[in-house]
């Protein structure tokens, strides 16, 4: 699980190819808790982790999510200027070397739709005439060439970047085309490729098939110059349910089978929705520690009556 996604990129950053890690699962099968847990370890590591999230019913808002995405990345580098001598000169060095390698006309254009580039690189002086050589108004093409440029101008300064779009089922073919697509076929070119990770999580019962997503995922599969890595988060068995409840209140399993019962038939074994009843269940003591026996109990009385 998390140790896998973990140790994928702690371990294995000697690879010379870009990676992509997607998850796959029913919904509150866990995929979002277990990438961010991932994304805030990974963090503390010196990585740098943005991520955004696909709107059910706003498939023509993906290029703003997008969009969203990338000035998260621009957020977080003004953030470091306030932050460790190695974070603030790490981002000075960032501001600089987006200035050089995108020039006044392109950042003039892409600040339109990364606005905190403001920001950054707050000696850039964006008068919106030095645009007018690329257009106000941007193709996605050309806006796909300005975000390529974007990250790869930031992956030679050799640290490590992790992007995160979640629920990509609702995500529409043009957005899907930019990351998977030109996004990294242009950073598996680049010398520092192996400092590029992207995670994709979608709901698996929710992908028709005639949706995006899955030739573009079997194009990724084949190629020689992306690693792709699959996950599938499935639903808990009765066993498993038992056993997490048995090891998260300390008590030998056969004491905990009646409640394993009650809460998988409730959830039917999709974690966090298990998690929730059973926080639910301490909340109002159904699950209580008892002080004189000094483990937990649970009021059987109650399992039935829960609404």
């Amino acid at each position: 699980g998390l140790e896998t996604i973990c140790e994928l990129k702690l371990f294995q950053t000697q690879s010379i190819r870009t990676e992509a890690f997607f998850v796959s699962g029913k919904g509150g099968s866990g995929k979002s808790h277990l990438v961010n847990k991932c994304g805030d370890f990974l963090s503390t590591q010196g990585w740098l982790v943005v991520g955004e999230k696909f709107e059910r019913g706003h498939q023509h808002n993906s290029q703003d999510i997008v969009c969203s995405l990338f000035e998260k990345i621009v957020k977080k580098l003004v953030k470091l200027k306030a932050g460790s001598q190695q974070d603030s000169e790490y981002s000075q060095l960032a501001a600089k070397t987006l200035s050089d390698s995108l020039g006044a006309a392109r950042l003039c254009a892409l600040v339109e739709y990364l606005p905190s580039i403001r920001d950054l690189i707050t000696e850039a002086e964006f008068d919106a005439t030095q645009a007018n050589s690329i257009e106000s108004n941007l193709s996605h093409w050309k806006l796909v060439s300005l975000l390529t440029c974007f990250i790869n101008a930031l992956l030679k300064l050799d640290r490590p970047m992790i992007l995160i779009l979640d629920d990509l089922q609702w995500a529409e073919a043009l957005a899907i085309d930019l990351v998977l697509g030109e996004l990294l076929e242009s950073i598996e070119r680049q010398k520092n490729a192996h400092l590029f990770f992207f995670i994709g999580l979608y709901r698996d019962d929710e992908i028709s098939v005639d949706h995006p997503l899955l030739p573009k995922l079997n194009s990724l599969r084949e190629s020689s110059n992306v690693k792709i890595t699959n996950m599938h988060l499935s639903a808990f068995s009765k066993d498993d349910l038992g056993d997490m409840i048995s090891n998260e209140l300390k008590l030998p399993k056969r004491l905990v089978v009646e409640l394993g019962d009650v809460v998988h038939k409730r959830t039917s074994g999709h974690i966090l929705f298990a998690v929730e009843l059973l926080n639910s269940m301490v909340r109002d003591s159904t699950i209580y520690f008892s002080m004189n026996r000094r483990q937990f109990h649970c009021r059987i009385d109650r399992l039935y009556s829960l609404k």
